[in-house]
């Protein structure tokens, strides 16, 4: 079972399809990480790979991940909401498609490979930590949106080692920084492709920008796209602003069609753990009991089912049955505990 600290909250996005745990009073997760994550899914097919820098506590990451079967890489460098980032993905069951590094984004070539991503996301801190700037006394925060520990030119100089050739590289970030923006993409072999940005109102200038740049690519073609209105006015979230952060009937119709799979746990009758997939859970066990179920549990019978897992893809399931097969049995105990399982 993942813990959920006293000072601690579960909010949930789509649906309260997608859980992240949060610090209560702490700095939350925003709708510029959804619109960035929302915008970065056209890019994201199944076997892609897919980075995303100053994770924070990941919400932009575990949202891509809802609508794909990617694989995923997040850089998150202050050590508690790494910790929460972690428990949110074990929360969503995601162990096995997202890995959690914990550092300096700056050092990313120390965590994960140069040269092999597909796409990069990042929503960085906004604001420059300059004599006379006025930061956030809350140190949490002051890391989130000021640069401190990383700035914009260094961050789009690691973005750009990451990308494979011609992979795209999505930012959120404030309009006032545009023009650094481009001339810190063209340094580093990143042209800016697109930018999309989006206002309150209509009427009022632009208070936010995703940028999709590309690498290795012509520096010609810039489409600068109509601004999108955000709100209401009564301050709430539009229609279009809403579809990114609720999942319509039409959607959930078509993840509900797809086949479903699943990883689960036995306890055999001399006290080992057997793992394996199936996309009939019920029935397999009955097998197993059978003697028909796995060389393995034929001389162990009766067996009990101690823990299953869903998955929409038969080779998630599989990975997640040699992900468990290949630790040892004090890590096996582990993780059946922190699923809430007593196999005693």
């Amino acid at each position: 079972m993942v813990e959920i600290f006293e000072n601690e909250q579960v909010d949930h996005i789509f649906n309260d399809e997608i859980k992240i745990i949060q610090e209560k009073g702490a700095f939350h997760f925003s709708l510029d990480s959804i619109l960035l994550a929302a915008w970065a899914k056209k890019y994201i097919k199944d076997r892609a790979k897919v980075i995303e820098l100053c994770a924070g506590n990941c919400a932009a990451t575990l949202y891509m991940s809802y609508f794909n079967l990617a694989k995923y890489d997040a850089i998150e460098i202050q050590a508690d909401i790494y910790d929460q980032a972690k428990r949110s993905i074990e929360l969503n069951q995601l162990e096995n498609r997202i890995n959690l590094h914990l550092g300096n984004v700056k050092d990313a070539g120390k965590m994960v490979r140069f040269d092999s991503y597909d796409l990069v996301c990042v929503n960085p801190p906004y604001f420059k930590n300059s004599p006379g700037h006025e930061v956030n006394p809350n140190e949490k925060k002051a890391i989130a949106r000021h640069e401190i520990m990383i700035n914009l030119e260094e961050i789009i100089m690691i973005a750009s080692k990451l990308l494979k050739m011609r992979g795209h590289l999505l930012m959120v970030h404030r309009p006032e920084r545009l023009g650094e923006i481009i001339s810190f993409c063209e340094k580093y072999d990143v042209c800016v492709k697109e930018v999309q940005p989006f206002t309150a109102k209509r009427g009022e200038d632009a208070n936010l920008i995703i940028i999709d740049a590309v690498r290795h690519s012509k520096s010609d073609g810039l489409v600068l796209k109509d601004a999108i209105v955000t709100q209401n006015d009564q301050g709430g979230y539009l229609p279009e602003i809403n579809q990114y952060l609720a999942e319509n009937a039409d959607q959930k119709a078509k993840r509900v069609e797809k086949s479903k799979y699943y990883f689960y746990v036995l306890l055999c009758k001399d006290g080992t753990f057997y793992g394996g997939f199936t996309n009939d859970v019920e029935k397999r066990v009955l097998h197993h009991n059978q003697g028909k179920g796995a060389k393995y549990t034929k001389t162990r019978r009766p067996v009990k089912l101690l823990y299953s897992e869903e998955f929409p893809e038969k080779r998630l399931a599989l990975k997640r049955e040699y992900w468990f097969k290949h630790h040892d049995r004090k890590w096996k105990e582990k993780f059946l505990r922190e699923h809430g399982v007593n196999f005693s």
